[in-house]
């Protein structure tokens, strides 16, 4: 009898790849061809679930490209990287990478980055719950010990970069979208937050400085630091209106 790392290895080794269905089938008991048969039976099961929660967490890229090239994306990822949780809404965290290194859509360059606004919007849709911030608290922190304050955020809350407009890539194709679907490629760099203020994900676009801001914050910097980041990017930055907008959005859950 085969030992289990190996036949558990082997099974999944042909789920993802026809090829090793044969030397996969050798390790179970009765008849080759019939354990063949039930191998390719799970592995089109496989695969079926890996397009649907690649479908379920990047819509926009599905759009994109149209279902037949998506299938294909679905299949060469599902056999390039394996489910590694039992949650299926966790599946798909290396897509953008994926995509960055599939030679099929270079001539889509900002798709990798549409591809990481998805993959954070998708975790927003399933963050945990939380409170919303005392406001209180913060006005209650004495003026000379501010500067020291750490922010701790949502789990909701992502910061993205692009040198292209996917924000707005991503509004146009959002179901029922009726305003004008043009987008300008070339109309320059975006900063932006994926945030759930309630129920709802949202895509905020940001300054560059209140994007250095809440980068540095989101890392751990206090205050003062991630201050200086941000008026180091843009000197106009105001940093009353981020932490307004902040608060608004319930991107801000707790300080120290």
């Amino acid at each position: 009898m085969a030992d289990l790392g190996k036949l558990q290895g082997g099974f999944a080794q042909a789920l993802a790849d026809p090829h090793a269905v044969p030397a996969a089938a050798q390790l179970l008991t009765g008849d080759a061809a019939i354990a063949e048969d039930r191998l390719a039976i799970y592995r089109g099961n496989a695969l079926a679930n890996a397009r649907k929660a690649l479908s379920g967490a990047y819509p926009v890229i599905n759009r994109l490209v149209g279902d037949e090239f998506f299938e294909g994306l679905a299949r060469e990822y599902q056999r390039r990287f394996h489910s590694r949780s039992g949650d299926l809404n966790e599946y798909g965290d290396a897509f953008a990478g994926f995509l960055e290194s599939f030679p099929p859509v270079r001539e889509l360059p900002y798709l990798p980055d549409v591809a990481r606004l998805e993959w954070a919007v998708h975790r927003a849709h399933y963050a945990a719950d939380v409170q919303a911030f005392d406001v209180a608290r913060l006005a209650a922190v004495a003026p000379a010990r501010q500067a020291d304050l750490r922010f701790r955020f949502n789990p909701a809350v992502s910061v993205l970069a692009s040198r292209y407009p996917v924000d707005r890539i991503w509004d146009v194709n959002q179901p029922g979208f009726a305003g004008e679907a043009s987008v300008d490629i070339d109309a320059g760099p975006r900063q932006m937050m994926v945030v759930r203020p309630r129920f709802r994900v949202q895509v905020r676009r940001l300054s560059f400085g209140g994007y250095g801001w809440i980068d540095a914050a989101a890392r751990g910097r206090p205050l003062a630091q991630a201050l200086e980041a941000a008026l180091e990017i843009d000197a106009g930055f105001d940093l009353g209106d981020t932490l307004a907008m902040l608060i608004a959005d319930n991107a801000i859950i707790d300080i120290e």
